[in-house]
């Protein structure tokens, strides 16, 4: 019987102790104010009557109006949205505001710049060979339109027009094909890539020939985009921009990528592999004169073959 009235009993005396635990977590709950004046949510959290605690937190968004009372769904909407640019910011790969996407010309001239030291460090005749490749080229063009075109002071607008594409052109496609078949000091902690199919070091025939892939697949597209710019433009200085048609296009993309892709990569290829070789085994005027040789001879055999891909396609 005093068994049954202690169990009986238990409940009643542990309600009052709830009941003070019910009173003391209500008196604990924080209560969100926007201060108008400061702009800032103020948090009071209150403990019992003997404690003294308080938290101030500033607000990451400002509110505007009249001081009024910040709600629990509120303040669960604020953190949510908080939670959703957090994941939606990890997931691009960046905290805070979005990168600018738009091409910078400084940006892009300054890498340019920085892997022209990089080739330097690499081969110190860089720029040598860079320069006579486009002087080599330059003088070929000229010589070729003072033939055909005769004094250029007799030569019309359209036509001079005409030249100086041409040059540009050469120049553009010379850079590149010049700069992107030159060694590089490789970055730290990453192995160094392949330059060219006879560039030194220690790599597999598997790596060189992917390397001939690479860049033909590289000098393909740059040569499919400088064909198309450069017909339509010599259609337009000629007069005749309506015959850029459909067909045109797609002979002018086929002897662009095969001129590139396969002539002039497999030609440059076989140029850097010999300037490696007289650069390492004769002195070095020798070898610059070997090189400027070689680099005329090639530019003579890329006009002929332009020739044959221009006939092949139907690019006249």
């Amino acid at each position: 019987m005093a068994t049954t009235t202690s169990l009986l009993a238990r409940p009643l005396s542990i309600a009052p102790a709830y009941r003070a635990r019910r009173r003391v977590h209500a008196a604990s709950r924080s209560i969100d104010r926007y201060d108008a004046s400061t702009k800032q949510v103020v948090v009071a959290r209150a403990g019992p009557r003997s404690s003294s605690s308080s938290e101030v937190r500033a607000s990451k968004y400002e509110r505007s109006g009249r001081t009024r009372s910040i709600t629990r769904s509120e303040r669960e909407t604020v953190r949510r949205r908080e939670r959703t640019i957090t994941r939606a910011s990890s997931s691009a790969g960046f905290a805070g505001t979005p990168p600018n996407r738009a091409p910078n010309p400084a940006a892009l001239v300054e890498k340019f710049t920085s892997g022209i030291k990089d080739r330097l460090e690499s081969d110190p005749n860089f720029l040598f060979k860079l320069g006579a490749e486009i002087v080599i080229d330059f003088c070929i063009t000229m010589v070729v339109n003072l033939s055909v075109r005769g004094n250029p002071s007799t030569w019309a607008l359209a036509a001079t027009l005409a030249v100086m594409c041409q040059c540009i052109t050469a120049i553009i496609n010379d850079t590149l094909l010049v700069y992107f078949l030159a060694p590089r000091k490789g970055e730290v902690g990453k192995a160094e890539e392949i330059a060219n199919v006879f560039a030194k070091g220690d790599y597999s025939l598997a790596q060189r020939f992917g390397c001939y892939l690479k860049k033909g697949k590289f000098y393909a597209t740059i040569g499919s985009i400088s064909m198309v710019v450069s017909m339509y433009l010599a259609l337009v200085l000629a007069g005749n921009a309506s015959g850029f048609t459909r067909e045109v296009f797609f002979r002018s993309i086929a002897c662009g990528a095969l001129h590139m892709g396969i002539s002039s990569n497999t030609r440059y290829q076989l140029v850097n592999g010999i300037e490696r070789m007289a650069y390492d085994i004769l002195p070095t005027n020798v070898a610059k004169a070997t090189s400027v040789s070689v680099r005329m001879g090639n530019n003579f055999l890329g006009a002929r073959l332009w020739m044959v891909v221009a006939t092949m396609t139907g690019i006249s």
